[in-house]
């Protein structure tokens, strides 16, 4: 991703850069699994009392997403430099990918063809 992506103002002109690095279908299912993975790791963290287990919530969360990125997009991302914005177009992509609407966004934005059939 670019400077100048992190140089806009709102998330919503941030977000076509982001969904840009995140085409491939395998890439959206890499991250659903990792946020879903955090979410999970944080709730039984909240629910056993035990904090040491929302450790592992961010480790799976981006070592899936990152793994994602060097096996389907040959791309690397840098989501330290707008943690928040990162975090929030984590949540869209998950709720996008869960109601199956994610490759209509890919395709209205980034001007890919449609996603089921591009190959991994």
């Amino acid at each position: 991703m670019s400077e100048s992506a992190y140089a806009v103002r709102r998330f919503e002109q941030f977000w076509p850069h982001y969904v840009r690095l995140h085409t491939r279908r395998a890439t959206h299912l890499f991250h659903a699994a990792g946020s879903l993975g955090c979410i999970g790791f944080l709730v039984a963290a909240a629910l056993t009392r035990h904090p040491a287990l929302s450790l592992f919530g961010p480790m799976v969360d981006y070592g899936l997403a990152q793994a994602s990125h060097r096996l389907f997009e040959k791309n690397r991302t840098t989501p330290w430099k707008n943690q928040l914005w990162h975090t929030r177009a984590e949540l869209r992509m998950l709720g996008l990918v869960l109601s199956g609407r994610m490759g209509a966004e890919v395709t209205r934005l980034a001007g890919a063809r449609e996603i089921t059939k591009r190959t991994s």
